[in-house]
């Protein structure tokens, strides 16, 4: 079961500034403590090595938080899912970019010389 708790969150920090982890916390409206996050891998491409600023739209006063949270554990462990921002990879490039293959390069021989 994946639990969903977008509309309870009301702000957190999730950072991959060292490779392979994933470290952080989220405050959920419900909950007394903060969640903490301590995963293995990446975020995915786009912002791979950041450390990233949650704010959330949750109520702390929200009469149904409590409920919903429940059983939410309250330090997460694992291997990092998708997180992404939606924005083009860094290493996208506005030109061509071709692998070192023979094949590929062999087009371009006659303007290299």
């Amino acid at each position: 079961m994946a639990w969903r708790p977008t509309h309870v969150l009301l702000e957190g920090e999730l950072d991959n500034t060292t490779p392979g982890k994933v470290t952080g916390w989220m405050q959920f409206a419900g909950m007394t403590n903060n969640v903490t996050f301590d995963l293995r891998g990446d975020f995915h491409r786009d912002i791979r090595g950041a450390r990233i600023h949650l704010a959330g739209e949750g109520r702390p006063d929200d009469p149904g938080a409590a409920g919903y949270m429940e059983g939410f554990a309250q330090h997460q462990t694992g291997n990092v899912g998708d997180i992404t921002a939606g924005l083009s990879p860094k290493d996208y490039v506005a030109y061509p970019y071709y692998a070192a293959s023979p094949v590929m390069l062999s087009c371009f021989l006659p303007l290299l010389v």
